[in-house]
């Protein structure tokens, strides 16, 4: 019996220590859609206890840095699992002069390996990572020293969607501010990157999926209105806009102001801008040389124009087809653009076939081609007569 007590007290000492122990830890929950929790630790202002758990089986990483550019010069510590449930606990780095924004172990930049120790296990729908390191390492290559003097530190997440060390994709990170010496409670939200994304999105899907087909549409199929031309002009010349400041915005997205050589969404992006241009100077070269007694539509710059504005939509449309899959859209939202487009080239289908079959009839309130010639003549004449007798 007193053994049993004996027992009892043991385990009810040893609750209350846990107890105490992880309620004197600092935490912050830095996804809530997974619960992903950030608690920290200091051991004699020396070292730093870091705990990373969220309700979901993958890998977890965390970095921090005081001149952070994007995820450059940035320290990493990201936690990842073999197939039989080990941690392989790595310390890594993005340097400022890495052409990838991709973590390099810092064993392989010149770096040591400072996790001095690390465990961690998963379920099905949990994965738990504990680690400790130096606050100041020593290492100049590979690490960021870790402040706890009252200033703030910034803190880079992230987390994968699967067990592999891939690309987590726009909505599984994020960045915070915080004051790792636990006396200032306050959390900074660094979500601006998010917002300049969610414009960046919504002005790319805004100038070629709605101004620059109709656009197209306007000047291939409204020029028997005689304001086609205007509307054409506002249409184009709005997505124009509205694409240049979408690319600035990509830009202010990577925070270090460089052009992103390693995604294919912005090579793409980057031809669609250059073509886009183009495009722009073409139409203002062929309103300015237009002649209004020529007999056929000349190669320079009318048919040039022209085709330069359907190989900019075409590669518009892939360039947000790669931004879907770059930063993860929703796969209901593709489902969306996808019907949108087919709406669009399946109405172009059937007004080419609808043309050809009935090529003498603009389907415009019953009148015919060579109605709307006669009546364009008679009334070119009478200005004419207007100007004579004035």
């Amino acid at each position: 019996m007193k053994n049993n007590y004996s027992l009892l007290l043991l385990l009810l000492f040893i609750n209350i220590f846990f107890i105490s122990f992880g309620s004197s830890m600092n935490q912050v929950t830095l996804d809530e859609t997974t619960n992903y929790i950030f608690q920290w630790e200091l051991i004699e202002n020396d070292e730093i206890l870091i705990i990373l758990s969220a309700n979901i089986k993958t890998w977890l990483g965390i970095g921090w840095g005081n001149e952070i550019n994007g995820m450059s010069n940035a320290d990493y510590a990201i936690g990842i699992f073999d197939n039989k449930g080990n941690l392989n606990m790595s310390d890594m780095v993005v340097t400022p002069t890495q052409k990838m924004n991709k973590p390099s172990y810092d064993t392989k930049v010149g770096g040591t390996n400072d996790i001095l120790t690390s465990y961690g296990y998963q379920t099905s729908d949990y994965t738990y990572i504990k680690f400790t390191r130096k606050l100041v390492t020593g290492d100049l290559v590979g690490d960021r020293d870790l402040f706890v003097d009252g200033r703030m530190t910034t803190l880079i997440w992230a987390r994968g969607s699967s067990q592999n060390l891939t690309y987590h994709g726009q909505n599984n990170r994020g960045e915070i501010s915080i004051d790792l010496s636990g006396a200032n409670k306050s959390v900074q939200v660094n979500n601006s990157k998010d917002v300049y994304l969610y414009w960046h999105i919504s002005l790319m899907l805004g100038s070629f999926l709605v101004l620059m087909p109709f656009g197209i549409f306007v000047a291939r199929y409204m020029r028997h209105y005689h304001y086609w031309f205007p509307l054409h002009y506002l249409l184009l010349g709005t997505a124009f806009t509205f694409s240049i400041v979408a690319f600035i915005l990509a830009f202010m997205m990577t925070s270090d102001r460089k052009f992103s050589k390693h995604l294919l969404h912005a090579w793409f992006g980057l031809f669609t801008i250059i073509l886009m241009c183009l495009v722009v100077i073409g139409g203002v070269m062929s309103h300015l040389l237009w002649k209004p007694d020529r007999k056929k539509t000349p190669i320079f710059p009318d048919i040039i124009h022209a085709f330069l504005a359907r190989l900019t939509y075409l590669i518009a449309l892939v360039s947000i087809w790669t931004g879907l899959n770059t930063f993860e859209i929703p796969k209901q939202f593709s489902i969306v653009l996808g019907f949108v487009v087919s709406l669009f080239f399946g109405l172009v289908i059937f007004l080419e076939i609808y043309r050809k079959r009935y090529p003498n009839s603009v389907g415009d309130h019953g009148f015919d081609k060579k109605e709307i010639k006669l009546q364009e003549r008679n009334s070119s004449t009478v200005d004419s007569t207007i100007n004579i007798n004035n």
